[in-house]
């Protein structure tokens, strides 16, 4: 039977950690050594890690990272939604997630920001999550190749300012 955790940055354990890298590597062949520096540089005590698992193997996992982003001049927190992947493609791993993310963030309050390439647009619409043109993005990193998807928030803002990092 699946089973979603949600594990803060701060509470993981090393051999949870170890895990998400052999998971993330299959998406993004790097070590797991450089899979565990990214997660050192970019990942704070206070982010989630959200894993779907099946007994004792993880299925599929993205992160969550505490975000701030100004929205027409007002202050929005949310969550940059991050390391989207899964053990094997077409099975459904990634649908179940963004549907528990989606139901987290809603029942939260909580505005979903996340970058992908053109092509995985139309994954993250089958979820209502809204592409937002690039004349709406003022980002602190060069966006040309990267589409900016967002949730729980109207499409309907003048400008989304945000000056974190990528995730």
């Amino acid at each position: 039977m699946n089973q979603i955790f949600f594990i803060k940055h701060a509470d993981i354990s090393s051999n949870k950690l170890n895990e998400i890298c052999e998971l993330k590597s299959i998406a993004w062949p790097h070590s797991i050594e450089s899979q565990l520096n990214w997660i050192k540089s970019n990942i704070s005590d206070n982010d989630i890690h959200v894993i779907l698992s099946n007994e004792n193997e993880s299925l599929a996992y993205l992160n969550l990272i505490n975000i701030n982003c100004v929205v027409d001049g007002k202050l929005v927190h949310g969550y940059g939604i991050g390391n989207v992947c899964s053990r094997e493609q077409g099975l459904g791993y990634g649908s179940i997630l963004m549907e528990v993310i989606n139901k987290y963030l809603i029942e939260n309050k909580k505005v979903g920001v996340l970058f992908c390439k053109s092509k995985l647009v139309e994954f993250y619409r089958k979820f209502d999550w809204c592409l937002v043109s690039k004349e709406k993005l003022n980002l602190s990193f060069n966006n040309d190749n990267i589409e900016t998807m967002i949730i729980n928030l109207e499409n309907n803002f003048n400008l989304l300012e945000y000056s974190g990092k990528s995730f």
